[in-house]
This record gives C-alpha cells, structure tokens and sequence, in this order.
C-alpha cells in the first residue's frame, strides 16, 4: 500500500476555454444531427414529395459547423414549408 500524495493540477484558461467550445460544438451537433433526422423520411424513394427547398435546408444544416461564430454564434437555417 503507497501513501503517495496525488496531486492534480488545475486547468488553464486555455483548457478550460477548449472544455466549452467542445461541449458547445456537440450541442449543435447534437440539435443539428436532431433537425436532419427529422427530414429524413423524405429521402426515401417511396416518401411523399418533399417540400421545395429540402435539400437546401440540409445541406444548409450540415454546412452549420463551416459558419464563422461556431459553435457560440449559429444562425439556424429556417424549415421550408
């Protein structure tokens, strides 16, 4: 049995800062990863007709992770109707 003392450091404002810009970039990942599904049934080859603009919107959703503010500043595309 070892009585070595475990020390831990603590993190720098560089780590921490990269910690939450992870988590916020999963989170839009998370909702943008959510908002695709919810269109997929269009893509099958049996599926009703899609709405005009639907692959643009999904396109529009993949390319979220390319805008200048991500992951703190999205501008979500809108759902064609």
């Amino acid at each position: 049995m070892s009585n070595a003392i475990k020390w831990e450091t603590m993190k720098d404002t560089s780590q921490l800062q990269a910690e939450k810009e992870e988590a916020a970039a999963q989170a839009v990942r998370i909702k943008r990863d959510k908002l695709i599904a919810e269109t997929d049934f269009y893509m099958l080859p049996d599926a009703p007709a899609c709405p005009a603009d639907l692959k643009e919107y999904r396109q529009a959703l993949r390319d979220i992770t390319e805008q200048s503010g991500f992951p703190f500043d999205i501008e979500w595309p809108g759902m064609p109707n």
